[in-house]
């Protein structure tokens, strides 16, 4: 079933190729992606413990030849959030071009791959080639094409730090064996972790290309203009597709524990300058996509901050907050394009007394716009709560500093809100009505934000176990003595919740 998940977009593609009739493409992809959609989610049903749906394939002459994948709770979560954006954007956005409904799915065949990868090649494998549908989809009818080529470079620069770190770690590994594997589960489980010095550089190497994608500051320049200025399905994917966190979590914490330690605080630093920044750029934005944008980026900082808090409680936070990010930011998009669609802009200041004029519309911004601030009851609210305790087990004033993120954001998103919907002449805007398609989708948004508010144990409880698991990984492979006592007590404080 698991191959099946991931060549399914594929072979879907190829055959969105050689059809030319819009409304056929249009609605195979909706029902394709509906498909893909519900045999993700009844694998996460399926899912039971540690790595689920297995399966190698290994060359008999040539040890690198390796296809192997497998899943936990995690990768499921993430692919499950990949599926779902894809089919709301089918549902919900005009999209004309047949080269963007190829894309996608080539696009949701390199994630899908990509987050069941156990073997690190394959792993960079369907990263780099995730670059090519995401680049073809923001070069198509985007107003700056310096952003599209921004990203590119950006990327790829970080991903050849990656791979350089990647063939270094299996000449390590070949050392020990004496034989060339990039099998992660071998490199975790029988594979000593480096000596100290040289888990710095590799961490590093791996951190620069995850925080380019993520993205982080100082690494996020290429970001807010990609966000606003391609087509709303780029923006959408970009935030739905959790990548780069993800990458923290196979790569950094399990392979180099002792550096995870050591640059924590570093780490922390330039997740707390992340999110203050770019929430004070978003208070001053005056196009909405780039307010979205950036306000993305702010609350990406919270969820590195919960990633290296290396606790339970922050890095089961992170990753029930990677799900609610995409959900939310990528219906603020999707929300973002159909007054696109009416007004031909999305400059805050054109857009007067909207609720007047879409009544439904307005509620379910609200709504999605609360999310976005994490009000309680609400999916976001359980991801930042548990981060924000997560890292406050570690330094209170770090969780302090990143709990601004709750503030400022309410600042920013409320002023547009009140700016948009309710001051000003209604002249120049007329009314409109939400299409049926439109309805349904963001009915869908606002029904997961609920139910996941409220019931969050669906998620929380799965990635709990694994988050132990990758804790006690990091616990066993750590050589440096006060990296070993610092997750000791870490894993203390977590039992005794």
């Amino acid at each position: 079933m698991l191959n099946v998940l991931i060549f399914l977009p594929l072979f879907v593609a190829f055959i969105l190729l050689g059809l030319k009739n819009k409304n056929t493409i249009k609605f195979l992809s909706l029902i394709a992606s509906a498909v893909i959609l519900l045999l993700n989610l009844a694998l996460f049903l399926k899912y039971t413990k540690g790595y689920a749906f297995e399966y190698q394939l290994q060359s008999a002459t040539n040890s690198l030849l390796n296809y192997h994948i497998g899943v936990d709770s995690i990768a499921l979560i993430l692919m499950l959030l990949c599926s779902l954006m894809v089919f709301l954007s089918f549902l919900c956005l005009k999209i004309r071009h047949k080269g963007i409904f190829v894309s996608l799915f080539v696009l949701e065949f390199a994630i899908m791959g990509l987050f069941s990868a156990l073997d690190a090649l394959l792993f960079y494998v369907f990263w780099e080639f995730s670059l090519l549908p995401l680049i073809y989809i923001i070069g198509l009818h985007s107003k700056d094409y310096k952003a599209g080529v921004k990203f590119f470079l950006y990327a790829f620069a970080g991903s050849i730090l990656m791979l350089v770190a990647m063939i270094y770690l299996a000449f390590l590994n070949h050392q020990v064996l004496n034989i060339w594997t990039f099998d992660l589960i071998v490199w975790q489980e029988h594979i000593s972790a480096p000596e100290f010095g040289v888990q710095i550089w590799l961490f590093l190497a791996f951190f620069v290309a995850f925080a380019i994608k993520s993205p982080l500051f100082p690494f996020h320049t290429w970001a807010p203009k990609v966000y606003a200025y391609s087509p709303t399905t780029a923006s959408v994917m970009l935030v739905a597709f959790k990548m780069a966190p993800f990458g923290f979590l196979r790569f950094c914490l399990p392979l180099f524990p002792d550096a995870s330690v050591f640059l924590m605080p570093f780490i922390f630093a330039l997740c707390v300058v992340s999110i203050l920044y770019t929430a004070f750029i978003a208070y001053r934005a005056d196009d909405l996509k780039e307010l979205i944008a950036y306000s993305s980026i702010s609350h990406i900082g919270v969820m590195l901050l919960g990633i290296f808090s290396l606790n339970v409680f922050g890095l089961t936070g992170a990753i029930f907050y990677m799900f609610a990010h995409g959900l939310v930011t990528g219906a603020l998009f999707i929300m973002a394009s159909i007054l696109r669609s009416r007004y031909g802009t999305l400059k805050i200041s054109y857009h007067k007394a909207l609720a007047s004029k879409g009544a439904l519309f307005a509620a379910l911004f609200a709504i999605v716009l609360f999310a976005s601030i994490s009000l309680p009851l609400t999916i976001s609210f359980v991801g930042e709560f548990l981060v924000l305790l997560g890292v406050a087990k570690i330094n209170f004033i770090y969780a302090l500093l990143a709990g601004l993120v709750i503030i400022l954001g309410a600042i920013y998103m409320l002023s547009v809100f009140r700016k948009m919907f309710f001051m000003g002449e209604e002249s120049h805007v007329s009314r409109f009505t939400l299409k049926t398609r439109e309805i349904i989708g963001l009915s869908i948004v606002v029904i997961l934000i609920f139910y996941l508010g409220i019931s969050p144990s669906v998620f929380l409880n799965p990635i709990e176990a694994n988050v132990n698991e990758l804790l006690n990984i990091m616990q066993l492979k750590a050589t440096d003595q006060a990296s070993i006592e610092f997750l000791s007590d870490l894993k203390d404080m977590s039992h005794a919740k």
